[in-house]
This record gives structure tokens, sequence and C-alpha cells, in this order.
């Protein structure tokens, strides 16, 4: 998620970044300016971008609250709804400060290629004097988001659905085929096909749009446990009729019609 919004919402990344703990917030209150950095995969931070540290102030329920971009971050990453924000802003983030970075061009042309080496430890806050980071590469392409990976090893939890990154989402959209939806909560199974408007992608928001599912027995079921993957691919020149009969295919080999939340 946090991965789409560097690449597709930068502000909303920033709201992210724009609160820290009081052991953190302190580095930053001595600091001039904030390195920001991304871990992608394991052990590995890819450079984002020199930030200034213009000012800060201390946070405002009210002012948090009304600001729809730190709402619409908390809702995203947290789930916060609108109605519990203030609650959640009360608990979790009263009395902090609230930093003013203001993103500078000093090594603009190293952001999102630069790789460097987690040096570890708890502190994800880090002064630059006394700490050393091994360069591991320099990305030809700027990018954060992992590549798309091959179909059959596509496993995707509904949380990210929303948020895939433009590759992911194009990839899906195109493609047509038979899926599965696992409910992470007990482990039962459903068996989809999808060819119609932007395919797996179209299909795979219409089973996360809302708090419960879209057919009988998923409406039972909380869709934020729903983890997607793909079974097969069709042809792009298959009929209805041909995907269908492969959908029911998968769900008598599975036993998703009797065992599972197909009927």
């Amino acid at each position: 998620m946090l991965a789409t919004f560097i690449e597709q919402r930068p502000e909303l990344f920033e709201a992210y970044q724009s609160t820290h703990p009081p052991l953190q917030e302190a580095t930053v209150k001595s600091r001039c300016y904030l390195a920001s950095f991304f871990m992608r995969d394991p052990g590995e931070l890819v450079f984002l971008a020199l930030y200034e540290v213009k000012d800060w102030s201390e946070t405002d329920v009210d002012g948090l609250a009304g600001d729809p971009i730190f709402s619409e971050m908390l809702l995203k990453v947290d789930g916060v709804s609108s109605e519990d924000i203030s609650a959640h802003i009360s608990s979790r983030l009263a009395g902090r400060a609230r930093f003013d970075f203001r993103r500078t061009a000093h090594l603009a042309e190293l952001g999102r290629r630069l790789v460097v080496a987690d040096p570890g430890g708890r502190n994800y806050v880090r002064r630059a004097d006394t700490t050393d980071l091994e360069v591991l590469e320099l990305k030809r392409e700027a990018r954060i988001a992992s590549p798309v990976p091959p179909w059959d090893q596509i496993s995707i939890d509904a949380p990210e659905i929303e948020h895939l990154p433009n590759d992911w989402a194009s990839s899906s959209r195109h493609w047509r085929g038979i899926y599965l939806i696992l409910d992470l909560s007990d482990g039962a199974r459903y068996v989809g096909s999808a060819y119609g408007r932007e395919n797996l992608l179209g299909r795979w928001r219409v089973h996360t749009a809302s708090a419960t599912g879209v057919t009988k027995e998923l409406r039972k079921r909380d869709t934020r446990l729903f983890r997607f993957s793909i079974l097969e691919l069709v042809s792009p020149t298959a009929t209805p009729e041909e995907v269908v009969a492969r959908e029911r295919s998968w769900m008598k080999r599975i036993g998703t019609i009797d065992r599972g939340l197909n009927t």
C-alpha cells in the first residue's frame, strides 16, 4: 500500500510520515533534514527523497480530523472510518508533533534508484552521522513497487486490491480467467470467473467494494479477510460459456460447491 502511495499519491505518503512516536520525534526535531527511505524488500531500503524539516506543531484532534488528506491516509492505512477518526487520533496521536517536511531538489537524481542495506535495529529513525549505510545498488529505473510476478504466483489480500501498483492493475485488468478467494478467517474457499469489463481486476474490486461479499455465502463474510489468487488464465477470445465451463470444472475439482462457498 505505501509503495502505491509513493508512486501514485505522494501526498498520502507525506501525511503518513508527518508524525512519529516520541523517541523518533525527538531525533527528527534535532535535525535540519530528513532522508526518507522505504523498505521494499527485507534487508533493503530504497531512498525516496531528502526533506527539509521546516517546522512542526503539536497535533490537534480537530485539525487532523478535519484534514481530508490525513483522514484519507488513516482510512487506507489503519481502516479508520470518519465516525471513529477523532477517537483514534485522540488515543494514538494526541500530543505528537506534526512535521512540515519540504521536499528538496538535493539528491533528486537518486530518488527511487538508490538501494542501501538496512542497518537493522528496532529504531526506524537513525542519525546519518552515526549510521553507516552500505550501498547495494543504483537502479536504472526509478521504481518502488515490486515487478508483477507470474500470474500463477500472485496472491493479493483484499486491502491491497484498491492500491495495486499501476502495472499490477494493468495486468489484472487485461487478464481473463478463473480465480480463487480464500477467507483467511477459516480457510473457506470460493471459485469465480472474470471475463467482462476490466476482467480480473474488475471482479476483485466488486468483491472488495463493501464490507461483506456479493454472493449468498460471501455476504456472511468480512471482505477484508479475503485473499485472491489465479487458478487459470483463459484466452481473450474465449466465449462466456467456455469461461463458465472452466469455472464449474474448478469448483468440482476443488470441492467448493459441497464444502466451500460456491452454490
